[in-house]
């Protein structure tokens, strides 16, 4: 399989809570950038740059190891929190806070980490 098939195989879905609202009413004017990050940046990301997805130093959603990668738009950037199954991979927390130790206490804090 090459790299660009697996890419494709991915499938990015956003997770409906709380957090992801908040998150897309304060940045409505950048969702559709972000969005965009998320589905076609994420999966590439994944399989060809690997190195640039970090654990969110042990915290876990549903049981499973929760990822973290920052989103790269000009001006602002932000950092993404996702797990992973198989080729599925759910968005479940977004934030401006760009430094990791802040990012994952406030993840921590969330009622999305177990």
């Amino acid at each position: 399989m090459s790299e660009g098939s697996f890419a494709t195989a991915l499938a990015v879905t956003i997770d409906d809570n709380t957090a992801m609202r908040a998150f897309f009413k304060k940045f409505s004017r950048d969702e559709a950038a972000i969005k965009a990050n998320l589905y076609h940046e994420l999966p590439q990301i994944i399989s060809q740059r690997p190195h640039k997805i970090k654990a969110a130093w042990g915290l876990k959603h549903q049981g499973q190891t929760i990822l973290e990668y920052k989103i790269v738009l000009k001006p602002r950037s932000f950092r993404a929190a996702y797990i992973q199954c198989q080729q599925q991979i759910s968005v479940i927390f977004i934030s401006d806070i760009l430094i990791k130790r802040e990012f994952v206490n406030a993840l921590a804090a969330t009622h999305l980490a177990d």
